[in-house]
Order: C-alpha cells, then structure tokens, then sequence
C-alpha cells in the first residue's frame, strides 16, 4: 500500500508540471506467478501465485523508456517445507519498444534492483534480503496517446539467499516466473 501511495504521489506531482510531465508514465500490473522456488537442498518449491506491481517512469525517446518498480509476489508452498513464499522487491528498469508508432507494440526490458523473500510456516521458515535482477519481454496495445495495455512474461531471480537457521536453513537462489497484465498511463 505504501508503494501505491508514493506512485500516486508522484505521478500527482508530475502531473502538476507540464513540461516535467509530458515524457513521464505511471504503470501498474496484476500478476500471475508460477515455478517459484529457493533451489536450495532440499529445494523449496512454491505453487501458482499472484502479485502485483507498480512503477513510475519516463520515455526517453528512440523506443528506450525507463522505470522504477515495486514488486509483490507470493505462493503458497509446495512439499510441506514452508507454508508461504513472499517476495517483495524494487527494481530500475530499461526497456526498449519496437514499432514504437503502430497499435501493436512489442517490448524488452531487464532490471536490477533489491529483493526481500520471507518463507513462513513449515520447516523452513526466515526470511533475507539481497541483489536482485529481473528480465522481461510482452507486448503493449496503444489503446490511445495515453493509454497502452500490456501483457508480459518476466523471470526473476534473487542470488545466493540464507533463510532460516540450521538445521532448516535454506540457502540458494530464488526465481520466479510471472506472466502480467497491466495498464501504463502517460502524463501530460
């Protein structure tokens, strides 16, 4: 709730200065997540999930674009190891858009950022915090000057986590995989 709250904010304040606001886009998308995992050994493994994000960004001309993002995933466990996966994350973000003029717009984007995961309930349970990074590609339709839907595929992964304490320490990367709907919002 507090990322949505500081997107608004910003987006309102962007919003508020033409000239700042004309490059300018807000974004937000509903997720749904699958193969979440921490390969650890044993690993742990989480079913399907949902999340959602938000982000603020610019159009930096020439199909490149950049943004920033707020990230919340989560899965129930899988095999009794852990009840819950969560994973809370910000990224920058670089994307390029192809055929940046037509109605049909096809796009790539990787990202770096910082990932919180937290496995609650089960045998492993804690939680770590650590480098995070992030690669995705889906297509937006232009719905009008403003407006433009999107649908995408993003994997991300958080390396070389230590969760819990031994003898249910789990220690591996994290990855997931999400396939998005959502709506970017030009400004100005």
């Amino acid at each position: 709730m507090k990322a949505t709250a500081l997107a608004a904010a910003a987006a309102a304040a962007l919003a508020s200065t033409p000239a700042l606001a004309q490059d300018w886009y807000v974004r937000g998308d509903v997720n749904a997540n699958f193969n979440t995992r921490l390969d650890s050994s044993p690993p742990v493994r989480g079913h399907d999930g949902w999340g959602l994000d938000v982000g603020i960004g610019r159009d930096l001309g020439s199909g490149f674009r950049a943004d920033g993002e707020v990230l919340f995933l989560k899965s129930e466990g899988r095999d009794g190891l852990t009840d819950h996966q969560k994973a809370v994350g910000g990224f920058l973000n670089g994307y390029y858009d192809f055929n940046k003029g037509g109605a049909l717009q096809p796009f790539v984007g990787v990202g770096i950022g910082v990932a919180h995961v937290n496995l609650d309930g089960g045998a492993y349970r804690g939680h770590d915090t650590g480098f995070a990074y992030q690669a995705k590609a889906g297509v937006g339709y232009r719905f009008s000057d403003r407006l433009t839907g999107e649908v995408a595929y993003r994997y991300l992964g958080a390396p070389d986590l230590r969760i819990g304490d031994q003898p249910f320490e789990a220690k591996g990367d994290y990855r997931a995989q999400t396939v998005s709907v959502g709506l970017r919002y030009k400004l100005g």
